[in-house]
């Protein structure tokens, strides 16, 4: 399913709902149950674009979370792992919209930077802005390994 206004909508809508409940879902409890969902009914194009532009939004907000946070949060290596990540994301998640011949290519190089973006965000263990990173840059690339088999 496309990405609409509409749905955003009825995200917010239903968290909002549902923390007014009293039922808290944390990110990651919702972003790995949505992956097993995914898992169970197959992978689809629109399901790694998403996956993609998801990894790509939190790289970016995670790159400005360690540039204000300081210390070994703004080592070189770091920050240009995350903006590499986030990039090959947006590129990744362009060339599946486009129906792009070479997404098998695409979709591996993205898989490989992501895991590696997870590792370097592990190496915080102790940071939850970083451990959330980390799981989105894991279904990103879980997400893009299952599309590199597939046709588009």
């Amino acid at each position: 399913m496309k990405p609409t206004h509409h749905n955003r909508r009825s995200f917010i809508s239903g968290s909002v709902a549902l923390a007014a409940a009293g039922t808290v879902i944390s990110a990651a409890e919702a972003q790995q149950s949505r992956g097993m969902a995914s898992m169970k009914r197959g992978m689809t194009l629109s399901d790694c674009v998403q996956d993609c532009l998801e990894s790509h939004k939190m790289c970016l907000e995670t790159a400005r979370y360690c540039m204000d946070k300081g210390g070994k949060h703004v080592s070189t290596k770091h920050l240009s792992l995350l903006l590499d990540c986030a990039e090959i994301c947006q590129t990744t998640a362009n060339s599946l919209l486009r129906r792009s011949s070479q997404h098998a290519v695409i979709c591996e190089a993205c898989a490989r930077v992501c895991e590696a973006c997870a590792r370097d965000c592990d190496s915080f263990a102790a940071d939850a802005q970083m451990r959330q990173c980390a799981l989105t840059c894991r279904t990103c690339a879980q997400s893009c390994r299952d599309m590199v088999g597939m046709a588009i």
